[in-house]
Parts: structure tokens; sequence; C-alpha cells
């Protein structure tokens, strides 16, 4: 199970119904996650109301849910989603791994071999 940016709350979602299920995904990967976009909401647009948000889209409270190994990759530079959100995804699972990628931004993260690398390895169930 991968999700990144806008997906990774779609995809804890996901993990955790399929844990509940029974099925726990062998791997949930969250790239660039967000602890919740009405934290991120708060965050970015102070001023803006919390309660116009339709779906609060809630990392943070599925994550605790998913069974089976979670891994969270995050840009060191990465100024749309800050990286304190993965922190503190780890903060309340922290069983997860996390790997801040040195240098890598919101966009890019896919072109360093820090996120490439560990990706792999973890693909691989290393």
């Amino acid at each position: 199970m991968l999700g990144r940016s806008l997906g990774s709350a779609l995809a804890a979602d996901l993990a955790a119904q399929l844990s509940a299920e029974g099925r726990p995904p062998a791997l949930t990967v969250l790239v660039s996650a967000y602890s919740s976009l009405r934290e991120l909401m708060r965050e970015v647009y102070p001023w803006v109301p919390t309660a116009l948000l339709r779906y609060p889209l809630d990392t943070a409270s599925h994550l605790p849910k998913v069974g089976g190994p979670v891994l969270l990759l995050h840009g060191e530079r990465d100024e749309l989603i800050p990286p304190s959100h993965s922190q503190a995804l780890k903060g309340i699972a922290p069983k997860a791994r996390l790997v801040v990628v040195p240098g890598a931004g919101h966009n890019d993260i896919h072109m360093f071999e820090g996120y490439r690398g560990v990706l792999r390895g973890a693909l691989r169930g290393e």
C-alpha cells in the first residue's frame, strides 16, 4: 500500500480497513504524509475556518489501526508539507520507520537515492 502527499490519508485509511478485516498490507508506505488536512490547513491558511473542510483526511486517526510495517518517507526541504507532519505520525505509530531524505523537497523526493534506496530495501523486506 502506498500513498503520497494528498493520497497518504487515503492509503492509511484503506490499510486500516484491511487490517480490521484481518488482511493487513505487507507494507504501508506514506510519502510526504500529513497528520491531517485540517492541521495542515491551520498551518498554511490560519484565517480560513477549518469547519469548511468537507473531508478532513486525518492520517493520524487511521495510522494506529494499520497492521504490518509502516514506512514514512519525507523530504527534509519539503515546503508544502513540513517534515514535522511525518514526525508527528511517527510519534503516534512508534513502530513505524521514519526516513527524512536529506536535501529532498516535496516534488523531487523520488529523484534522491536516499529515497529510492530505502524504498527498494523496504520492498525487498530488508
